[in-house]
């Protein structure tokens, strides 16, 4: 008997929880700094936070995978230069002193992309994964978290073009993080996953990061002919999704979940990555979600030339919120389509062909 909920019933979270909350959240959450955003808990925070105090954060998800040469370098380094690089691809956070954290967004935070300038479209509901009860009222909806990793993109920008806000330069950001380096020939992934508090005012919304690796090989003598190919990678990382599923379920448990015969979350976002590596080259795969200070020029101004209380951003889509602090900047593009959930890139394109993974 399928689990899978009616249309009506599909992954609705609220996009609130307190008003009242999440303004005090986003007025004391405003950084320093014009055009940088900065790691919430920084050690200049308390001196120099201007808009607010500086006393809540914003958590922004980012999930990543890149690879390099790996001549020259011995196992350290290759893990410092392809970690570095995953750190600067797609949403910028290069050249900060990245803190691991546990990885919860609580009653002192608020989800960039969810809670404030918001993009998620709800109808990109990829599968209803229910959790290792097999209860059916305990299932835990999933949706892609593309637009929210977009929507961090949106705001960090990139670090060869298109730069915006990325924090600080040599700034201290508490982050939650995992990530994996992998000397070829192999596949690095990475799934991050955020689950939503049912009830904001109560319970955290938690994040939960997976990282691993594949072994490869490729074989003939046409680029391309790698093994697991990158729609075998895939069907790999499904497994892995649903065990990244089910343990949000049990961690539900642990805060007194279910006692009311319902899981403690509305429901989960979560989308994966990976990369091949080459025998000559080294990959790391990062799922982080860094707690930040905005910078205040994320936050717009008003037609007469004052700045907007950053209230307004809880009532913005991230699409206009673009157009308001980035008005010529319509041609940004961000790394993750919409519709999917995992990227599998970095095999050789086939002879021939017209296209490779990405």
């Amino acid at each position: 008997m399928s689990t899978t909920p009616e249309p009506e019933e599909q992954f609705t979270p609220p996009t609130t929880g307190s008003r009242e909350r999440l303004e005090n959240v986003v007025r004391n959450a405003v950084g320093p700094h014009p055009s940088y955003t900065i790691g919430y808990m920084d050690p200049m925070r308390p001196r120099y936070t201007v808009l607010g105090q500086g006393t809540s954060y914003i958590a922004a998800m980012k999930l990543s995978a890149a690879k390099a040469p790996a001549a020259g370098l011995d196992t350290s380094t290759q893990g410092i230069v392809s970690y570095d690089l995953c750190e600067t691809a797609d949403a910028n956070i290069g050249q900060i002193n990245m803190m691991t954290a546990s990885s919860f967004c609580g009653l002192g935070g608020a989800l960039w992309g969810y809670h404030l300038a918001r993009e998620l479209p709800h109808d990109h509901v990829t599968e209803i994964i229910p959790d290792a009860n097999r209860n059916p009222r305990h299932f835990i909806p999933t949706a892609t978290a593309a637009p929210l990793l977009n929507a961090s993109e949106r705001l960090f920008g990139h670090a060869t073009d298109d730069r915006r806000h990325p924090p600080l330069p040599g700034s201290h950001v508490i982050c939650a993080n995992k990530h994996i380096t992998v000397r070829g020939p192999a596949y690095a992934w990475a799934i991050i996953a955020v689950a939503i508090a049912k009830d904001p005012e109560t319970d955290s919304s938690l994040f939960i990061e997976d990282c691993g690796k594949f072994e490869a090989h490729a074989y003939g003598d046409k680029a391309g002919t790698i093994a697991p190919s990158p729609a075998a990678v895939e069907e790999m990382l499904e497994e892995h999704r649903n065990a990244v599923i089910t343990s949000i379920a049990i961690c539900g448990e642990n805060y007194g979940g279910h006692t009311d015969g319902e899981s403690r979350y509305s429901g989960a976002f979560i989308s994966a990555k990976a990369i091949y590596a080459a025998a000559d080259e080294v990959a790391c795969a990062l799922a982080c979600a860094p707690y930040i200070l905005l910078a205040q020029d994320d936050i717009p101004y008003k037609s007469d030339g004052t700045r907007e209380d950053p209230k307004v951003l809880l009532d913005l889509g991230v699409e206009e919120w673009q157009q308001r602090v980035w008005p010529n900047h319509e041609a940004f593009r961000t790394s993750f389509p919409p519709d999917k959930w995992v990227l599998v890139g970095g095999v050789p394109r086939r002879e021939g062909s017209g296209s490779s993974s990405s």
